[in-house]
This record gives structure tokens, C-alpha cells and sequence, in this order.
């Protein structure tokens, strides 16, 4: 992943994942993983950043891929809430003025998704993670932090999957501030409002 851009609004990185002490950095791979082929493509827009990938089964044989995908947006500081949506794959972020959002659009069995806060307790959950192949659910967080997904796949023989990783930075608008409101809201009633 290209990371010579000085005007990026995140740092996005993937990591496949086999088993306890078995992962490596989707950007680093030269080879297949477990029989998996990668391939990544960053995007640069106006309003955010994308990055698609899109993985092949290169084996005559049925595979299993676990992916974390992590999503840093540069602009956090400590005044920044970061709260996952109740029913979508995305992630809001506020802080003062601006926002962030992240979602992912994927063709994958299973998708889920925590918020990490970065600091000794969310490392210790993400290294959990990585140990585990687990995503430890965590809803909301204020401070630095980081968002994570999961993405499970199962792939048939020569199988090609595909997807995107959508990561935008926005101002607040006057619907944005009833945020506290509309998050009570969803977290009492467990439903988008």
C-alpha cells in the first residue's frame, strides 16, 4: 500500500490471518497465503479514500480467509467519538467540527466490526485479536482510535472475491450535532435512527 501521499485523511492497513502466530500484512505479500492470491488497488478522491482488493483462491481445493482491515483516520485527537452503526458495516467519528466515516462493501461470509481504543487496553484486545482470530466487540470509544473489521470468507476452487474499503472526512453539518442525541437513541432502542 502506497503511503507516500502527505495529504492521506487515513491510514488504512489488512492483515490475513490463518491461525494463532500465522499473519502477515496484506501489503507485504508476494506469495499466496493459504492458497489465497491478493491483490490491493488505493484510491485517492475528493472526499476520502478507497482501497479495493480482491482475493483468489489459486487451489484446486475449498480454502477459509480471515481478514482484519484497520482504519486509522489521521485527523483523531483525544475529543474524538468514535461509535460503529447498529445496523450497517460502518463506522462515525466526530471530533468538534469534523467527521469521518467508514464502511466496506464485500462479497464476504461474515463481516464485524469493533472500534479500538489506542491505548493499553485496545492493544490488548487487537493483540487478542491477532492471537485468536477474534474480533472482540467494542461499540463505542472516545480518543484516539483506531476501527477494525473482520471479514470471513470461504472460497470455492479458483473462487475470486471482491471488495471495497470506503473511508471519507467530512465537516459536521447542523444534522451532525444531534449526534449525542441520535447515539442514545440507538444504543437504547437498537435501531439506526
Amino acid at each position: 500500500m502506497n503511503n507516500n501521499n502527505l495529504n492521506k485523511k487515513f491510514h488504512i492497513q489488512g492483515i490475513a490471518w490463518k491461525e494463532a502466530g500465522s499473519y502477515i500484512p496484506l501489503g507485504k505479500m508476494s506469495s499466496p497465503f493459504n492458497g489465497i492470491k491478493v491483490n490491493l488497488s488505493e484510491g485517492d478522491e475528493n472526499w476520502g479514500e478507497t482501497l479495493s482488493f480482491e482475493f483468489e483462491n489459486v487451489t484446486k481445493e475449498t480454502r477459509k480467509l480471515k481478514v482484519f482491515f484497520l482504519v486509522e483516520w489521521l485527523s483523531c485527537c483525544e475529543e474524538t467519538i468514535g461509535v460503529l452503526s447498529l445496523s450497517k458495516n460502518a463506522f462515525y467519528n466526530y471530533s468538534k467540527n469534523d467527521m469521518a466515516m467508514s464502511n466496506v462493501v464485500s462479497s464476504a461470509d461474515h463481516v464485524k466490526k469493533s472500534v479500538y481504543p489506542l491505548n493499553l487496553k485496545g492493544l490488548k484486545l487487537w493483540k487478542r485479536s491477532l492471537k485468536n482470530g477474534c474480533l472482540y466487540y467494542y461499540p463505542i470509544t472516545n480518543g484516539l482510535h483506531m476501527m477494525a473489521y473482520m471479514l470471513e470468507y470461504t472460497f470455492k476452487p479458483f473462487e475470486v472475491k471482491q471488495g471495497k474499503l470506503f473511508a471519507v472526512e467530512g465537516a459536521v453539518q447542523a444534522e451532525g450535532l444531534n449526534f449525542t442525541n441520535r447515539m442514545k437513541n440507538g444504543l437504547a432502542f437498537q435501531q439506526e435512527k
